[in-house]
């Protein structure tokens, strides 16, 4: 899919669980889906992408879309184009960096930032009380922690809370 999209001039970036095992270099746990982010401007031939490779059973959500093939679930959430850098709407700048900063059994690929990732746990917990997550979840958000700077961190939160506000 990633070798595709290169060639449809789609850039997509792994996020969530497969963002952190990226950044990491390696594979830390069993996934249920591959969250990508796309160029919101790019949908269509996105869609059309993963159709091309198989993939079918399109389901609109209120933040992106989901899509399978042989139980492989693609949930898609579009990013836009600020200033030159991309980003899902209201997070951090650079949370989508163009540079592949990530890799997959020795395959470049490009992922969300670790910012983002953090965004996305604070969005999750606004959603979900912290003591109902899987665990999982909880064990990702402290490997994502590790890497953001705590004041870093209380600046996202302000960020974040600012953003819910409005």
């Amino acid at each position: 899919m990633f070798t595709a999209s290169e060639l449809c001039d789609i850039p997509l970036w792994l996020g969530s669980g497969w963002a952190i095992d990226a950044r990491l270099g390696e594979i830390t746990r069993e996934h249920g889906d591959i969250d990508i982010a796309f160029p919101s401007e790019k949908r269509e031939e996105y869609i059309t992408l993963l159709v091309s490779i198989g993939f079918s059973n399109y389901e609109e959500l209120d933040y992106g879309f989901l899509m399978s093939r042989d139980n492989i679930l693609i949930d898609s959430e579009p990013c836009l184009l600020v200033d030159g850098k991309y980003m899902p709407d209201g997070f951090p700048e650079d949370s989508c960096p163009f540079e592949k900063e990530g890799s997959i059994s020795e395959f470049k690929v490009r992922c969300m930032s670790w910012d983002a990732m953090y965004f996305e746990f604070l969005y999750y917990a606004n959603e979900v009380v912290q003591g109902k997550w899987q665990k999982k979840d909880a064990i990702s958000l402290e490997i994502v922690k590790k890497h953001i700077r705590s004041d870093r961190q209380n600046e996202l939160k302000q960020l974040f809370d600012r953003n819910r506000i409005t």
